[in-house]
């Protein structure tokens, strides 16, 4: 069996950091928020950290740390009065530059 390293290599750099993961998936469950309430910090960083803690159960530490900081820093500032939906595009567009 032969290897096309050449193809492993292309989808290897396609795939989506850690990070980009992340806030994806925070994303996703921030638009399961309540669509009228007004998003705080508080909601965010715990829905972020819920999805880390998943996302990263398994792989070493330094690595999980690295890629939640990452994530964390590129997320957007929030609105004032803006909703977790809205809030949760911003997110996915941060996801496309981690």
């Amino acid at each position: 069996m032969s290897i096309d390293f050449d193809t492993e290599l292309r989808q290897l750099l396609a795939a989506p950091s850690l990070a980009g993961q992340i806030l994806t998936a925070t994303a996703s469950a921030l638009q399961s928020e309540d669509p009228f309430e007004p998003l705080t910090l508080d909601t965010v960083d715990a829905v972020l950290d819920g999805v880390a803690f998943v996302l990263t159960d398994g792989i070493p530490v330094a690595v999980a740390t690295n890629a939640t900081e990452r994530a964390e820093a590129a997320l957007p500032p929030i609105h004032d009065r803006e909703t977790a939906d809205a809030y949760a595009l911003r997110v996915l567009q941060a996801a496309r530059t981690v």
